[in-house]
């Protein structure tokens, strides 16, 4: 195995690892993990709840990642720095979606919970 095909099923663990605990509602509002935006500082609840939703989608991504980096070496045959740039494509263009989602969730839950609709 070269470096990127350990990289990669490695850092989709990684992203595993640190969404569950997220996911699950383990993590207390904080300065250093999870979803950081204002809305979440704001209001405890958006922090569970879009933190959860944020470590929903990391898992996901995580498998995603560890899904292809596992398996496509194995479907063709791509020069390493191929292979470096679809893992870490994926990885960048998710984790970019992945913020822009739960920005947009936190702060549309808080409107919600300052308008009394929300959660």
């Amino acid at each position: 195995m070269t470096s990127p095909e350990l990289l990669f099923p490695l850092l989709g663990l990684l992203l595993i690892g640190v969404g569950w605990p997220l996911a699950a509602r383990r993590v207390r509002p904080n300065r250093w993990y999870g979803l950081r935006v204002p809305a979440t500082f704001a209001d405890q609840t958006v922090w569970y709840e879009a933190n959860a939703v944020a470590g929903r989608d990391m898992v996901r991504l995580g498998t995603l990642v560890t899904a292809i980096a596992l398996v496509l070496p194995h479907v063709t045959e791509l020069p390493s720095d191929i292979y470096a740039g679809v893992c870490g494509g994926v990885l960048g263009i998710g984790s970019f979606f992945l913020a822009v989602r739960g920005w947009r969730l936190a702060n549309r839950m808080l409107r919600e919970r300052r308008a009394g609709t929300g959660p």
